[in-house]
């Protein structure tokens, strides 16, 4: 990956390192690695990171590929909603691991993101900017690259990137629209679900419901944080466990598995900063189960 930028006169006289950090936002890790590699030029000839600059100056960083790749490169179906140098935006179909186990080293996600790529030539590492469970379908964002990476990581940190969810869950719900702040953590040591409680991390939900049926709705979700679990133990606090998460009270008699959907996912590109918003259509088993209800 490349990237350039031409010194303005706000900057002449600053260092090069100066110039990574403030205006193209890389992270001292990234600037270790670009130090070891001699990654960075100035008009064409490599230069130290405590070079001076001055205005006019076109500066050239060259971000290395990954040498060593963990994940078993497998041809799997991918469902590609954007992609280009920098990002691969994916629809992921339920029942599928985002990351391999040790005990489930293929069919994964990862497994055919990094088939893909190296087609492409890419020897990148998996990187997963987004998380979703197993049965969790939907928009996820992987990076091409640790410069995509990290910007997009700290989007997501500062709230920057609106994640939403379309949810079938159990019963009516009363209100219209409401806000859910419990903080969420494991209500004990070694405890294999989450759930609400003091001691655990803040977390805020946003819903809204979009229909009503006799014994369920369909709801509309806005993460706020991103804790584990965070819409599941949400809404099963609530009393309105998602439809097919036995793990939260959901029942699997009408779906098998929790009717959960990353719809969409509003960002700024890692590179060019343009507003992105990427949308994933509700899967068959979700329209199935509304229509059903």
């Amino acid at each position: 990956m490349h990237l350039e930028y031409k010194v303005t006169e706000d900057h002449h006289k600053q260092k090069v390192s100066q110039i990574l950090k403030s205006q193209l936002k890389i992270s001292r890790g990234e600037m270790r690695r670009l130090k070891r590699c001699a990654g960075v030029m100035i008009n064409g000839q490599t230069v130290r990171l405590n070079a001076p600059v001055k205005a006019g100056d076109l500066i050239q960083i060259n971000f290395q590929e990954d040498k060593n790749q963990p994940v078993i490169p497998q041809k799997l179906p991918l469902d590609i909603l954007f992609e280009d140098e920098h990002i691969l935006v994916l629809n992921k179909p339920s029942n599928m691991l985002v990351h391999p186990l040790s005990y489930h080293v293929l069919d994964t996600l990862a497994n055919g993101v990094i088939y893909h790529l190296q087609l492409q030539g890419r020897n990148s590492k998996f990187r997963a900017v987004s998380r979703l469970d197993k049965d969790t379908s939907g928009v996820i964002i992987i990076a091409k690259n640790s410069y995509s990476c990290y910007q997009l990581a700290e989007q997501m940190k500062k709230g920057f990137c609106q994640r939403e969810y379309l949810a079938v869950v159990h019963n009516s719900i009363d209100i219209d629209t409401g806000t859910i702040n419990l903080p969420i953590g494991r209500p004990y040591d070694g405890s294999l679900i989450f759930g609400v409680t003091p001691q655990g991390k803040a977390a805020i939900t946003h819903f809204s419901v979009i229909q009503r049926f006799a014994g369920g709705s369909l709801v509309k979700l806005r993460l706020e944080t991103g804790r584990t679990h965070q819409i599941r133990v949400h809404m099963s606090h609530l009393g309105h466990p998602i439809m097919g998460d036995d793990l939260y009270g959901g029942d699997l008699e009408i779906i098998r598995r929790q009717a959960l959907h990353s719809w969409r996912l509003k960002f700024n590109h890692p590179v060019t900063k343009e507003t992105m918003q990427c949308e994933a259509p509700l899967p068959e088993d979700m329209t199935a189960l509304i229509h059903k209800l």
